[in-house]
């Protein structure tokens, strides 16, 4: 994957210390999780398969996903994307999943557990090497222990890890306080942030430093703070579910903001996150093609040169940053 050069406005840069250049945009796991409540099991197939072809011909080289979004269903659509390129295209992708979050072993850390969930996902993924897994969400330091401790998921990643099975291993999870152990640990190649470094709410900006110092590659979720921005936020929340409190005020103001300029708030929300050079992939995660052609678009138009000054000052304007996983006790 080194040398690799940008293609259709989408450049790359290394994951941390692995051997992986991803794009500095992604495709997240939400693939063919239609909102159409009569889109029935072949449509949403198509959907995905669709945009994993549409997002390779746009120049976009890594994907994540995970066996716990849609129960399962959009790891799945992934493999059936994936399954249908070229052997010279699929060779040139970075793929990412994800283990302790599998519907059936639900927070479950130990070694058996993970290997488990591996051979499922290579299975899925129609592959016998993934090039990055997470462990993902969590949400107890009994968890934490579980995992960096003997015969915990750290052990059991470090021996695929050294077979070949997978190419490098993280910790993908929105609370700051397991990152951060996570970090501190020594034995991880890279972080997954979610929801934290955005227009919205940006507190997971030390955590990004404390990472790319050690080393550690960063992929940075959600630029669009769950589609909150990717249109204009009233239409948002009406789609997508009620947003945390505060969110949606703000992005309103924002929206506003960028419209007064004749920029789209996609456009700043998903660069926000691309100019952080710390951050080597940002994960939208579109569903259809449709989408993952406003994610590109989003990602690769010119904005004004001053937009971020400007955008800066108006920041200031709108108060204190709303908390994210940093304010989150584990239990």
């Amino acid at each position: 994957m080194t040398g690799a050069k940008p293609q259709n406005g989408l450049p790359r840069r290394r994951l941390g210390s692995t051997p992986y250049e991803v794009t500095v945009l992604g495709v997240g796991g939400w693939l063919g999780l239609l909102d159409d409540p009569k889109a029935d099991r072949t449509i949403k197939e198509a959907a995905a398969i669709e945009a994993v072809r549409r997002a390779v011909d746009l120049g976009v080289n890594y994907f994540d996903t995970a066996p716990g979004n849609g129960g399962g269903e959009a790891e799945r659509h992934l493999g059936l994307g994936l399954k249908e390129l070229g052997p010279e295209e699929r060779a040139h992708l970075v793929v990412s999943t994800k283990v302790g979050t599998h519907p059936k072993r639900l927070n479950h850390y130990d070694a058996g557990s993970i290997f488990w969930s591996v051979e499922q996902s290579q299975r899925i993924l129609y592959t016998d090497h993934i090039d990055l897994i997470f462990i993902h969400d969590p949400v107890t330091d009994a968890h934490m222990d579980q995992i960096l401790g003997p015969g915990g998921a750290v052990e059991a990643l470090e021996k695929l890890k050294a077979q070949g099975v997978i190419g490098a291993f993280g910790m993908g999870v929105p609370w700051h306080h397991f990152l951060r152990r996570a970090i501190a640990d020594g034995r991880f190649d890279a972080i997954l942030t979610s929801y934290d470094y955005n227009l919205v709410r940006a507190s997971a900006g030390p955590l990004i430093e404390m990472a790319a110092a050690l080393g550690l590659g960063v992929v940075n979720g959600s630029p669009y703070n769950a589609g909150l921005m990717a249109m204009d936020p009233v239409v948002a929340a009406a789609r997508r579910g009620q947003p945390r409190a505060g969110d949606l005020a703000r992005a309103r103001a924002l929206w506003h903001w960028c419209r007064a300029r004749g920029v789209e708030l996609g456009a700043v929300a998903v660069q926000y996150s691309i100019r952080n050079e710390r951050i080597a992939a940002t994960l939208a995660g579109p569903r259809d093609p449709a989408e993952v052609e406003a994610n590109v678009r989003h990602a690769t138009t010119p904005l004004p040169p001053d937009i971020w000054e400007a955008l800066d000052t108006f920041l200031a304007t709108l108060g204190p940053w709303p908390q994210g996983g940093e304010a989150w006790t584990p239990k």
